[in-house]
């Protein structure tokens, strides 16, 4: 045989084994191993199929827990904040969540229906339309122990429970609008937990920061002011607590409130900062600015009078006083009694220009800015034909936030100057001079006899000697102010009296009248009391302590040693007459 057939004979025989082989391998295999084969080779696809899918989820469908994750994860914990005493405002604790992952739920409807008839303030919408597209949806943030357990028992596929850290409000709504709150992932919402937002991770849990608020002069504030705001049926109330000297917020309240642990149950409107974003026509309380003005620019001095018989025409249109007097009136006598009329004379001799540069001075034409972020811009007329210029010197048509006017008043009653509100403890302390330390004293003086003679007699807290100002305001509604509309009935004012050491404000929105008050639901008889029981209340936790009037009298009068001939003879003539009747001299 040749090489040639042997070679062929050979690579044949070498085929037919491997086709041998083959076969027997087939053979051995069978059916059901191709089918095996085959399955291992499907559940591969599945399996990198369902590798895709998930990479998809997680990248467009996972929002709410990748959040939660890396809020967990990533962020450092905020600082915690207290009062000015070191008594806890806020702090972190662990908390646990509430989330149904849609994959693993059967029933939407029955998961809805559950949850909402145990959590109606949850977005029932929302989490049947997640649900509906399978993702993953958290459902509350924090959760108690008891409800984890209720909601175990549903027995429902799906439910899951993220631990988290949990910012707490350990006072519950006492101060809630300075305190305010967080949302998850996003930071602070308002108030405090806004303003340490700014600090962008300069602080750490171990640096708490403190408040200028004082808590227990704080809960005095609220319970007063809910206390009225029941007596008289209000619709709102406010209150503002203010360092003269240092332009620390003592205490700031604005009901309705709400709890920052759960801010979503609050009622509408009751986020609303109203002592710091809503902006107000106070009234008369712009009168003692006005007079003050006018003192010290020497346009007018206390021992002449003016005719404020008669009402006044300015600007086409006829204004007159609450009151009438048939008698002239002294620029104290035009603010004890609180005459329209005569606050128009006296702004008019002061002039617009320098009226508007004290505006400007005590911050009243711009938004107050403080560490916290709420605030708003007044209203003030930008025109000044003559109407607006005379009702804005009793405190029409112009609109101020609560603490603009107390840090104002405050300018006015202690020594003079415009100290800039904080709300932080023992901060720098920023000062302008406004107003002579001589017309700052006889303001002091004016404004006493305005409690113990004036509007303001149930303001008058014994052994406090407490000096301020009555406002009673119309609130404009459509086509102007009606008489006989809803009322802003306010007190503002500062003790001790002789030597001030704190600005208080007392507001009530639309107050009605009780028999009590024989249906009057004016300043004198709705906001001064509650003025005068917060300072008998507060002033000692703050560590003051009623006085006689010997200690008093060397206080309002003392103080102007060295004073011009003209303000001798105001002493003489005006001189605190309550206070030197009952002093034992």
């Amino acid at each position: 045989m040749s090489d040639g057939l042997r070679q062929n004979i050979s690579i044949r025989t070498k085929y037919d084994d491997r086709r041998r082989v083959q076969k027997n391998a087939d053979q051995q295999i069978g059916v059901g191993g191709k089918f095996r084969l085959r399955l291992c080779a499907a559940a591969f696809a599945i399996v990198f199929c369902g590798l895709v899918a998930r990479l998809g989820y997680v990248s467009f469908g996972m929002a709410d827990e990748i959040r939660l994750v890396k809020a967990e994860v990533e962020a450092p914990l905020r600082p915690q904040v207290v009062d000015r005493n070191g008594r806890p405002l806020i702090m972190n604790r662990d908390a646990t969540g509430l989330a149904v992952d849609g994959r693993d739920v059967w029933d939407i409807p029955e998961m809805v229906d559950s949850l909402s008839a145990m959590f109606p303030t949850m977005n029932a919408s929302r989490l049947e339309k997640r649900l509906a597209q399978k993702q993953y949806t958290l459902v509350l943030e924090n959760i108690t122990p008891q409800e984890r357990q209720d909601v175990i028992a549903l027995g429902l596929p799906g439910l899951k429970f993220p631990s988290t850290h949990r910012r707490a409000y350990p006072q519950g709504d006492l101060a809630a609008h300075v305190v305010g709150y967080t949302i998850p992932g996003r930071g602070g919402a308002v108030g405090a937990e806004k303003m340490l937002d700014s600090y962008k991770g300069a602080l750490t849990e171990e640096q708490p920061i403190a408040l200028s608020i004082d808590l227990v002069a704080q809960q005095i504030l609220e319970d007063e002011l809910a206390d009225a705001m029941a007596v008289f049926t209000a619709k709102a109330a406010w209150g503002v607590l203010l360092d003269v000297n240092t332009g620390e917020v003592r205490a700031l309240a604005s009901l309705p409130d709400y709890n920052p642990n759960r801010p979503g149950t609050a009622k509408p409107g009751a986020w609303r900062n109203r002592a710091m974003s809503d902006v107000y026509e106070l009234g008369s309380a712009f009168k003692p600015i006005t007079a003050a003005a006018a003192l010290d620019a020497k346009v007018v001095n206390l021992s002449e009078t003016f005719d404020v018989s008669q009402p006044i025409e300015v600007g086409g249109w006829t204004i007159k006083d609450y009151s009438k007097n048939n008698q002239p009136l002294t620029v104290s006598e035009i603010v004890q009694r609180s005459s329209n009329i005569g606050t128009i004379k006296i702004v008019e001799r002061l002039g617009l220009d320098a009226f508007i540069d004290t505006l400007k001075a005590l911050h009243l034409t711009t938004p107050l800015r403080t560490e916290l972020p709420e605030r708003r811009k007044p209203i003030v007329s930008t025109t000044w034909r003559p109407a607006e210029f005379a009702s804005t010197s009793y405190g029409h048509g112009i609109a101020v936030s609560p603490l603009q006017l107390a840090a104002s008043f405050a300018a006015v009653v202690n020594g003079g100057s415009y100290v800039k509100p904080t709300f932080l403890a023992g901060g720098d302390v920023s000062k302008t001079s406004v107003f002579s330390d001589a017309t700052s004293a006889r303001m002091r003086i004016i404004l006493r006899k305005s409690v113990s003679e004036g509007t303001g007699k149930n303001a008058d807290a014994p052994g406090f000697y407490p000096i301020g100002k009555t406002a009673t305001a119309d609130k404009p509604g459509v086509g102007g102010y009606d008489e006989d509309g809803e009322l802003v009935s306010s007190f503002i004012g500062a003790f001790p009296g002789y030597d001030p050491k704190y600005v208080l404000l007392i507001s009530l929105d639309e107050p009605k009248g009780t028999s009590a008050t024989y249906g009057f639901a004016t300043a004198g008889y709705v906001a001064a009391p509650v003025f005068r029981r917060v300072v008998e209340r507060a002033a000692p936790t703050l560590g003051l302590m009623p006085v006689g009037d010997d200690v008093a009298f060397d206080g309002f009068v003392g103080l102007r040693k060295g004073q011009d001939h003209e303000q001798k003879q105001v002493i003489e003539h005006d001189a605190l007459a309550t206070l030197l009747s009952k002093t034992a001299y």
